[in-house]
């Protein structure tokens, strides 16, 4: 097999980074060659790839600079450095992970007259060429120098295909998780007691950073609407890292009058304990590619309420394994958390079937395997 470069903007704690930081070290063993290229000097992750043998090459600290020169320099700089790598190495396989990766490296293969194999894995949904107009017209025309596009749902393959890939360079590969970290688990009540919950609760759980697109104010907004009818002791927990919009939650959240139920806890690496611990998981997301929060709370059997973009619905099916609801309508929201609140059999009927669709359809090793039989093919 010819060596694959991985090439990120960063490896920091985000949905593609955990992905990799699973399939990478899973291919390694199975004997792939495999270097990453971050266009940044964020490389939180780093050391898991490196324990694997896995090169990573990490961008020169610039943050000494003022901001003002930090922006253009760097992209110069990830320039310089892919069409460098592209002139040492012509014949391995360069895989780029995400929007702006991916906009760098096909300007590079331009500059650089590389005519190998280049591979662009799509995460979510285009939306974002809708806000940077100039750079989603700019991407698409690098699509027709680009070998493969891979996307991780349905709706995500839909996409590509509109935006002019033909079905031959198009390939589905699902996110796979590693269950064994959401197995054995102690019981909710030893878990809640552990984690100071209190055990009478009624939990909900949105694991999700604090984004505008991840539809927290919506969220807020249906449990305000609900709040009187639910259980007197109910909690939110959010987890997930502030981008910049905590304290107007927290405002939105006292305004509602709401704000004793709702807990936000930051980055937390103890996300299965949280999830296991909770009664109820929700996403609702006002965009998704195909989100790895859903079937860590499907692996520990938590029925979700889920709004139905990207692949939200491909993994969670409605009245299945939990309920889908349209998207930015925190009415239709209000309806399935309180159905699912007033109904602990159905809760547990949603959740044993969500973790049995988890051990057949979305293990990690199913993923990894996705992943040998398609560069296999390229082999070939």
């Amino acid at each position: 097999m010819k060596e694959i470069y991985y090439i990120v903007g960063s490896l920091e704690v985000g949905g593609a980074e955990r992905h990799l930081s699973q399939v990478l070290p899973a291919l390694k063993a199975k004997g792939f060659d495999i270097k990453i290229i971050v266009l940044s000097n964020k490389a939180l992750l780093a050391p898991i790839f490196e324990k694997a043998g896995i090169p990573v090459f990490i961008a020169p600290d610039i943050d000494f600079l003022p901001k003002i020169m930090r922006r253009p320099l760097s992209l110069f700089i990830s320039i310089v450095r892919l069409v460098t790598s592209f002139f040492k190495n012509r014949t391995a396989v360069r895989h780029t992970f995400l929007p702006e990766a991916y906009l760098l490296t096909a300007f590079a293969a331009r500059l650089s007259f590389f005519k190998g194999v280049l591979i662009m894995s799509r995460r979510s949904l285009n939306n974002y060429q809708q806000r940077r107009f100039v750079l989603g017209k700019l991407e698409k025309i690098f699509h027709r120098f680009t070998t493969f596009a891979l996307g991780n749902s349905n709706a995500v393959i839909q996409q590509l295909y509109e935006e002019g890939f033909s079905k031959e360079k198009v390939h589905l590969i699902y996110n796979g998780i590693k269950t064994s970290l959401f197995q054995n688990l102690p019981p909710k009540l030893e878990l809640r007691n552990v984690l100071g919950l209190d055990s009478e609760s009624l939990i909900f759980v949105i694991v999700a950073n604090l984004i505008p697109y991840k539809g927290h104010i919506d969220l807020l907004n249906a449990f305000a609407i609900i709040s009187h009818k639910l259980p007197e002791n109910w909690q939110l927990l959010c987890v997930g890292k502030d981008s910049g919009i905590l304290s107007g939650l927290k405002i939105k959240a006292r305004d509602l009058g709401i704000e004793n139920h709702v807990r936000f806890l930051g980055s937390r690496t103890d996300i299965a304990l949280l999830q296991s611990a909770s009664d109820i998981g929700i996403l609702c997301s006002h965009e998704e590619g195909f989100s790895n929060a859903i079937l860590e709370a499907m692996a520990v059997g938590l029925p979700m309420v889920v709004t139905n973009v990207g692949g939200n619905a491909e993994a969670v099916q409605d009245k299945v394994t939990g309920l889908v609801v349209e998207s930015k309508n925190p009415e239709h929201l209000s309806e399935a958390l309180l159905t699912l609140s007033l109904s602990p059999e159905q809760r547990k009927i949603y959740g044993e079937a969500g973790k049995k669709r988890i051990y057949q359809n979305f293990t990690l090793s199913q993923c990894v395997e996705q992943y040998e039989n398609f560069y296999k093919k390229l082999k070939k």
